[in-house]
């Protein structure tokens, strides 16, 4: 008997031990800071420089340095994915700047045009809105912000040569 009890309390230890065992729950979740997002955005459209000559876009010296900055911040995307906030911070503050020259813009069409100011009031409000939350983001929502102020860009240069081809009706 003796034998008996010793075996079956030999194998009362073991799964008492075994089955005390706490699975820890993080260990099977994927932890999001160490994920690789890629860099998946809209392409900003730019204004060709004969389309420019043609309808006297190119004296708009404000909607110039927007488009330029705006460049530059595509650029920019995979080094902030890389890195942190930071590498991006100056050229969001530049195209923050630019954004907001471009509302006290005096060019003609800017002030004729309902559609353009509209787009580009769009425009800054994203820009200002990524500017200011980008540090408390995560890359995958910084990305998407900065995919919002492409896609705004777009739609604004799109305006414009609708309205520059008279496509759009007055």
């Amino acid at each position: 008997m003796i034998a008996f009890l010793d075996k079956k309390f030999l194998l009362v230890i073991i799964l008492i031990t075994s089955c005390n065992q706490t699975v820890d729950i993080n260990s099977n979740l994927e932890d999001e800071s160490e994920k690789i997002i890629e860099a998946i955005f809209e392409v900003p459209l730019i204004l060709e420089d004969e389309f420019k000559q043609e309808n006297n876009l190119d004296d708009w010296s404000e909607f110039i340095r927007l488009e330029y900055n705006i460049l530059a911040l595509a650029n920019s995307v995979s080094g902030y994915l890389e890195n942190d906030f930071n590498y991006i911070s100056e050229t969001l503050n530049s195209l923050g700047n630019n954004s907001d020259d471009i509302l006290g813009s005096e060019f003609q069409l800017y002030h004729d045009r309902l559609e353009i100011k509209g787009r580009m009031k769009l425009l800054n409000i994203q820009i200002q809105k990524t500017k200011l939350n980008i540090k408390d983001w995560d890359k995958k929502k910084g990305l998407e912000e900065l995919d919002k102020i492409f896609v705004f860009f777009n739609y604004t240069v799109q305006t414009i040569r609708s309205i520059s081809n008279n496509n759009l009706i007055d």
